[in-house]
């Protein structure tokens, strides 16, 4: 800044001094010095507007360099012993709210200063590009355990371009810094685009393996429901067999039935006839008229 200013002022006065020199040139020959001054002058000017340029630009690029910003960490116990830590969003007498990592998910939190042991609260602030290289991080190493991979995969390539675009527009750009990012981004995505294949793969395997399980299965329940047909047909064969037996067993109980009424009203008939003897034998004048038995129906 200091030799911008001495230039300038240096550059003021050879404009002066050739301004006086253009003047007396003028006085002793008006028509042509007034040619050629104009070049000269403009010329200066030309040199005294370009280092003006310069020296506001490298102003502006000094005010437009802003400070590393920061990120406020905490952690603390809670009175019944549990570890809590996060990312500091609000603060006040009666309450903390932290940013926490829960999965693959950030999430906000809010614990009253009454369930806080107070002994165990603190606060840290750490740089902001830190703080998202930590997070890219985490996402990354929770990568390739196939549970929430393609959001791991998206968190960990936000969260380190975030911490390349404050590495940039830090105070102190660390171009070094910024490479070591630019790998790790290259390599997430390589490793998003294996596990997409990796994925691919499994699912086809997957699907072979639940094919030739359902096709198990499906023989399984073939053999079992012939297993069935086969014991509902003897079942049928039994119960035709007992059927049939029945049928039989009624046959012969009617002949039996049928033979047994014949025998019985033989019987009846020849104790009629005995007991109309015996009445003859008693009385011979006694007139009975004598019914016959049918042999059957």
């Amino acid at each position: 800044m200091k030799t911008m200013g001495i230039i300038n002022t240096k550059m003021f006065l050879l404009i002066l001094f050739f301004g006086f020199l253009s003047d007396g040139f003028a006085q002793q020959e008006p028509n042509k010095i007034t040619i050629e001054r104009l070049p000269i002058f403009q010329k200066y000017l030309k040199m005294a507007g370009q280092t003006e340029q310069k020296e506001r630009a490298a102003q502006g690029a000094e005010v437009a360099r802003p400070r590393t910003a920061v990120v406020r960490m905490t952690d603390f116990h809670l009175k019944d012993g549990k570890l809590l830590f996060g990312k500091l969003v609000d603060e006040d007498k009666n309450k903390i709210t932290i940013e926490q990592l829960e999965g693959s998910k950030i999430i906000v939190s809010i614990y009253s200063k009454r369930d806080i042991d107070p002994r165990t609260l603190q606060i840290k602030t750490v740089p902001e590009y830190k703080y998202y290289i930590d997070l890219a991080e985490y996402f990354s190493g929770r990568t390739w355990d196939f549970t929430d991979d393609p959001d791991d995969f998206i968190q960990a390539i936000r969260c380190y371009e975030k911490a390349k675009l404050l590495t940039a527009g830090a105070e102190t750009q660390d171009n070094d810094r910024i490479g070591q990012i630019d790998e790790k981004i290259k390599q997430l995505q390589a490793d998003r685009e294996v596990w997409t294949r990796e994925v691919e793969s499994r699912a086809k395997l997957k699907k072979l393996e639940f094919e030739a399980e359902m096709e198990n299965r499906l023989k399984d329940l073939q053999d079992k429901v012939n297993a069935s047909t086969q014991k509902v047909a003897e079942s049928v064969d039994r119960l035709d067999k007992a059927i049939t037996q029945i049928q039989e067993n009624h046959r012969k109980l009617e002949q039996s039935i049928s033979v047994m009424e014949e025998e019985t009203s033989r019987r009846l008939n020849i104790m009629a006839e005995q007991a109309e003897a015996n009445r003859r034998l008693t009385d011979p004048f006694y007139r009975v008229p004598r019914y016959r038995y049918p042999y059957g129906y």
